[in-house]
């Protein structure tokens, strides 16, 4: 047996393909023992520590990571296969440049995917703290958007370095770029400078869907949609007002809907000279404090306004949660000063002048 065994080995020593191919299959077995460990490490930690976190971040790039650090074991033994096996690679040969060129793009490129899905599962983390419904459409508009900048950019950089490693001139391929990116944002500027503001309106949130604004030209609307290019205001009238994001977050907008939906609802009146300010003003607030949307705090307040030409002017403020119910309160509470006012006898003047005619001869 011991002799036999000599033999083998012997003969091992004297073929190189024997030898080689042995060298080969004790890196694949060790490899495969390597990784069967890793798997059994990497389960460990997991249950250990990485699913007792309350967020699913960090159990999606562990199991990315693992599966990319499996695939780098098997492409490191592959490269020790091929520097082992010299009778099928020689040293400098053709086969073997070209067969480590390949495996170096294989790897650069598993690198490049591992980065890539990071970023886009960060991404989709960042993007799921959003819970407004307006920040949610933003994220819906901006995501694909995003999600795609970032492969472009990733991708571009593992092909310049790929081109670099094997001593390729990429001055000019980094020229192109250049010229082509500033023909693109030449041609299409007011489209990028709209997105830019739409991107801004998406962080700094200087409104959102379904609050009412007042824009610097006077009109006012709800908020009916914020989308790349355009946000579109939907006015009383049941129209909508499509303004470009760079005009709009260039002007002031007055939000009536944040950070308090609290609205203020006036209703002002007029009442004859000599009428009783204190009891018109204790009628107001009573009549406010009544009306089933009017908020109990703060209280309503009325106050004596001004000496009118044929009145003496006076002004309830009040206020509603929600300013979709501030013009039918204010209605209502109109209706009501006209009843109250007409039972109890307060009179509500119009301006009237009083002509007096003088007799007397009229001579042209």
């Amino acid at each position: 047996m011991i002799t036999l065994f000599k033999n083998i080995f012997t003969a091992l020593q004297q073929s190189t393909f024997l030898m080689d191919l042995l060298q080969t299959i004790l890196i694949v077995v060790g490899t495969a023992v390597c990784s069967r460990i890793l798997k059994w490490v990497n389960t460990w930690v997991s249950c250990h520590f990485i699913k007792r976190t309350h967020t699913q971040l960090d159990d999606e790039i562990f199991k990315m990571v693992e599966q990319t650090i499996r695939r780098v074991l098997w492409l490191a033994a592959f490269y020790f296969m091929i520097q082992s096996f010299e009778s099928v690679f020689p040293e400098g040969s053709m086969q073997q440049r070209y067969t480590l060129g390949a495996l170096y793009i294989v790897t650069v490129f598993m690198v490049t995917h591992l980065l890539s899905n990071t970023l886009q599962i960060l991404l989709e983390w960042y993007s799921g703290k959003w819970g407004t419904q307006s920040a949610a459409h933003l994220k819906e508009e901006f995501r694909p958007l995003i999600r795609r900048l970032i492969i472009i950019v990733v991708y571009t950089v593992a092909v310049v370095m790929i081109l670099k490693h094997f001593h390729q001139d990429i001055s000019s391929i980094l020229v192109s770029l250049g010229i082509g990116s500033l023909a693109f944002a030449l041609a299409a500027k007011d489209t990028l400078a709209n997105m830019i503001a739409g991107f801004m309106i998406m962080t700094d949130r200087p409104f959102r869907m379904g609050d009412r604004i007042l824009l610097e030209s006077g009109e006012k609307g709800d908020v009916y949609d914020i989308g790349l290019r355009t946000t579109k205001i939907l006015t009383f009238d049941n129209t909508l007002i499509i303004v470009p994001n760079q005009q709009i977050i260039n002007e002031k907008v007055t939000n009536l809907s944040y950070p308090d939906p609290n609205i203020r609802v006036v209703v002002e009146v007029g009442v004859a000279y000599g009428s009783d300010l204190d009891q018109v003003k204790e009628l107001l607030v009573t009549i406010c404090r009544k009306h089933p949307d009017v908020l109990e705090y703060p209280a309503p307040e009325a106050h004596f306004l001004n000496f009118g030409d044929s009145s003496l002017d006076v002004r309830v403020v009040c206020r509603v949660d929600q300013w979709s119910k501030q013009w039918k309160a204010s209605e209502e509470i109109r209706m009501e000063v006209y009843r109250q006012f007409g039972q109890k006898g307060i009179e509500i003047p119009f301006p009237q002048r009083v002509v007096t005619m003088s007799q007397g001869s009229f001579e042209p």
